[in-house]
C-alpha cells in the first residue's frame, strides 16, 4: 500500500470512529440501503429530533446544484407536493416556499425554508443552515405551517465521495400528537434521502459551479 492510500486509509478510520463516538446521544432507528437515520428526545420538546447519515459518490457542487433546483425538490423530497423559490442572494442564501402531504384526515403542511450555505476550506465542510420562518407569508386557510430549523452537514472526502448528514428539529403544527408524530419521524430523512442518492446522479446536476462565503 502506497503512502498516498495509507493516508486515505487512515483519514477514514478516524473519520468513522469519530462519527460513532459522537452518536451516544442518539438512539439508531433504521439502517437501510447505506442510510443510517437516528432520532432523540429534547427538553421542552415533544417532537423527537431526526439526524440522517450517508455516504455518496458526488460532488459537492452536484449536491448543491440539487438544492438550488427548487422547482424538482418534489421529485426527492418527502411528500413534497409542490415548490417554488421566493428569494435567492447570490449563492450562500435561498428562501423557498414547499407544501408537503399530509395523511388523511389532517391538513397538509406548508413552510418557508431559509437556507444559508457556508463552506470552511480548512475541513473541506459544507454547512447548509435551514430555518424555517414563520412569518414570511400568510398561513392559507387550507394549510398548516410548520415550523423548526436544521442543517445539512457535507463533509469532502479525499476519495471523491460526500460524507452527508441531515438534522432537522420539525414541529408539524395543528392538531397531529407528538406520539404519532414520533412514530413516523424516521420516514422523512430516510426516503428524501434514498431519493438524493438517485436524484444527484440527473446530468443536470454535473459540471455546476457555485461560490460560497469562506
Amino acid at each position: 500500500m502506497n503512502n498516498k492510500l495509507k493516508i486515505i486509509a487512515l483519514f477514514i478510520i478516524i473519520f468513522h470512529g469519530s462519527f460513532i463516538v459522537a452518536q451516544k446521544d442518539w438512539k439508531l432507528v433504521k439502517e437501510k440501503n447505506g442510510i443510517q437515520v437516528f432520532t432523540k428526545s429534547t427538553d421542552h420538546f415533544d417532537f423527537k429530533t431526526f439526524k440522517a447519515h450517508i455516504i455518496l459518490d458526488a460532488s459537492v457542487q452536484s449536491f448543491v446544484a440539487v438544492l438550488n433546483d427548487i422547482e424538482y425538490f418534489k421529485d426527492w423530497g418527502y411528500k413534497i407536493k409542490e415548490s417554488s423559490l421566493l428569494k435567492r442572494k447570490g449563492d450562500s442564501v435561498q428562501i423557498y416556499y414547499s407544501v408537503a402531504k399530509a395523511p388523511f384526515p389532517y391538513k397538509n403542511r406548508d413552510g418557508i425554508y431559509l437556507n444559508r450555505f457556508k463552506w470552511t476550506s480548512n475541513n473541506n465542510t459544507l454547512w447548509v443552515d435551514i430555518e424555517i420562518l414563520d412569518d414570511y407569508l400568510d398561513v392559507k386557510n387550507n394549510l398548516v405551517r410548520v415550523k423548526g430549523q436544521g442543517f445539512w452537514k457535507v463533509i469532502v472526502l479525499p476519495i471523491g465521495q460526500l460524507d452527508i448528514t441531515f438534522q432537522m428539529q420539525l414541529d408539524p403544527g395543528g392538531n397531529v400528537p407528538a406520539w404519532m408524530a414520533n412514530i413516523f419521524v424516521d420516514d422523512s430523512p430516510y426516503y428524501s434521502l434514498l431519493n438524493l442518492k438517485e436524484v444527484i446522479k440527473n446530468n443536470k446536476y454535473q459540471g455546476q459551479k457555485f461560490n460560497f462565503i469562506d
